[in-house]
């Protein structure tokens, strides 16, 4: 069988370019760029060949209840809705705030840490509680806080104020919801990353004006965003 695979995939592959051209480079051999082809890349090539290599979807999908799935790394990403619509929005620091009721409201500014050392702060104790509660939002319990790594992943260097994908970053209302809006704050937003300790515990942001990523006292208040899946 893997004899007959071989053979296809080098006929094919070989009248590859005569049929498509330079337009199709996403179909290359080395999905995963290891180095290496192996047999289920050639297959995947094989079928991209017959298939005349069709284009890949949007990378990020709006799953229409308040989730974002990001197909490349299938990360499912909470969205943020807003019922501040000044320019620039003023912050709400929770807990102790009514409004922070709903987690989702991209004005909600969380700590990291509590005393300093622990990941204990509002983000641990009262946003993501909230998320996870009951049936869980979108019907899913696991929602955490991204790595730094996740996260900085979401930066779109093509974008400014917010640079992130527009589908991030929709025009909210004093009337939208997570479902019907998405919002995106320019700042800095926690991670659930720590740092080194030099001196003083610090825990890692990444911010969405111009994608900076930095250290910061965990016991501040910053923005946040859910994930699901991966780590």
């Amino acid at each position: 069988m893997h004899a007959i695979v071989l053979v296809l995939a080098t006929i094919l592959l070989g009248l590859w370019p005569a049929r498509i051209g330079a337009q199709c480079d996403q179909c290359e051999g080395d999905f995963n760029g290891d180095g290496h082809v192996t047999i289920d890349e050639l297959i995947v090539a094989v079928n991209n060949a017959l298939n005349d290599c069709p284009m890949p979807g949007p990378r990020f999908v709006d799953n229409g209840d308040g989730t974002i799935t990001d197909t490349k790394t299938g990360l499912q990403w909470e969205k943020k809705d807003s019922k501040d619509v000044e320019e620039p929005p003023e912050p709400i620091v929770c807990p102790g705030q009514p409004t922070c009721a709903n987690p989702h409201d991209a004005d909600n500014q969380y700590t990291w840490s509590a005393g300093g050392s622990g990941p204990d702060g509002s983000a641990f104790t009262d946003f993501l509680p909230k998320l996870n509660s009951g049936n869980g939002f979108a019907e899913h319990k696991d929602w955490r806080l991204p790595t730094v790594v996740e996260l900085e992943g979401l930066v779109d260097y093509g974008q400014a104020n917010p640079a992130i994908d527009p589908i991030f970053s929709a025009p909210c209302t004093s009337t939208c919801t997570v479902t019907t809006c998405s919002c995106t704050v320019p700042d800095f937003y926690w991670t659930s990353t720590a740092g080194v300790k030099v001196p003083e515990a610090e825990s890692w942001t990444v911010e969405f004006d111009r994608g900076f990523v930095e250290l910061f006292d965990p016991t501040l208040p910053h923005y946040v965003r859910a994930v699901r899946g991966g780590a």
